[in-house]
C-alpha cells in the first residue's frame, strides 16, 4: 500500500495537535517530550502514542505478555518507586504482580525506506523488539519497543510471596536500564537528523555493561 500525502498529513496535524494537549494535560512522560515535539519537526514523520518506560503494579492473577485476564492497574511510576509507595498501593488487593516494561514508540513514516532507517537504528540501539506493526494510507507505523522486561509476584492470595523492599529495588534497576538504552537511541536519532554529535556506539555498549555490572552487584 502506498502512503497518500494528503491522508499522511491530516493525520500528523491531528497527533501533534493531541500531544500537545495531553502534554498540557500531564498525560505525556516528562523525560521525553522535549525530543517527541522535535521528532515531530521531521516532515517525514510523526509520533501517535509513547511511553518511556514504566513500573507497574497490577492486580491479576496471570499476566501474560498483553496483559491477562481480569487486569487491573493499581499503581504506574515512569521514575523510580520508593518501597514505601508500592506497599501502600499494594494494601487492599489479594494478588498483585510487579511489571516493568522499557520504551516504547509508535511512529508514523511516510515511506518503507524511513520505516527501515527507524528500524535499523532502534535494533541497533538494542530495541530489538522493533518492527513494522502496521501500514495503512495515513503512514507506515513503526513500532520501537525496549527489550527491559521484569515480571514479580508480590501478593497471592492476598498473601506476600516477595519482600517489596527487594523487588523495588530490582524494578528500579531495570527502569534505569530501559531509560539508559532509550536515551542512547535518541542520542542517535539526534545525530542521525538534526546533526547533533554523533556517540560513540561502542563506548555507549561499554558504559551499559558497566551499568548493570553496578547495578546488580
Amino acid at each position: 500500500m502506498i502512503v497518500d500525502r494528503r491522508a499522511f498529513e491530516a493525520r500528523k496535524k491531528a497527533l501533534v495537535e493531541r500531544l500537545e494537549r495531553e502534554a498540557a494535560q500531564g498525560r505525556v512522560d516528562e523525560d521525553i517530550y522535549p525530543f517527541l515535539r522535535k521528532l515531530n519537526q521531521l516532515p517525514w514523520l510523526y509520533t501517535t502514542s509513547s511511553c518511556s518506560g514504566r513500573i507497574l503494579l497490577a492486580s491479576v492473577k496471570t499476566p501474560s505478555y498483553s496483559k491477562g485476564r481480569g487486569f487491573e492497574a493499581v499503581a504506574k511510576w515512569h521514575h523510580a518507586v520508593s518501597a514505601e509507595e508500592a506497599a501502600k498501593a499494594l494494601e487492599g488487593h489479594d494478588d498483585v504482580w510487579m511489571l516493568v516494561r522499557g520504551a516504547i514508540l509508535h511512529i508514523a513514516v511516510n515511506s518503507a525506506r524511513r520505516a527501515y532507517e527507524l528500524i535499523s537504528l532502534a535494533r541497533e540501539t538494542g530495541h530489538k523488539h522493533s518492527g513494522i506493526l502496521a501500514i495503512n494510507r495515513a503512514g507506515i507505523i513503526v513500532e520501537i519497543l525496549g527489550e527491559e522486561r521484569l515480571d514479580m509476584p508480590l501478593k497471592i492470595g492476598g498473601s506476600p510471596v516477595a519482600d517489596v523492599e527487594a523487588a523495588v529495588e530490582s524494578a528500579n534497576r531495570v527502569l534505569l536500564l530501559a531509560k539508559a538504552r532509550l536515551a542512547w537511541l535518541m542520542a542517535r536519532l539526534e545525530a542521525e537528523y538534526f546533526g547533533g554529535p554523533a556517540p560513540s556506539d561502542d563506548e555507549i555498549r561499554k558504559g551499559l555493561r558497566r551499568l548493570a555490572g553496578c547495578l546488580w552487584r
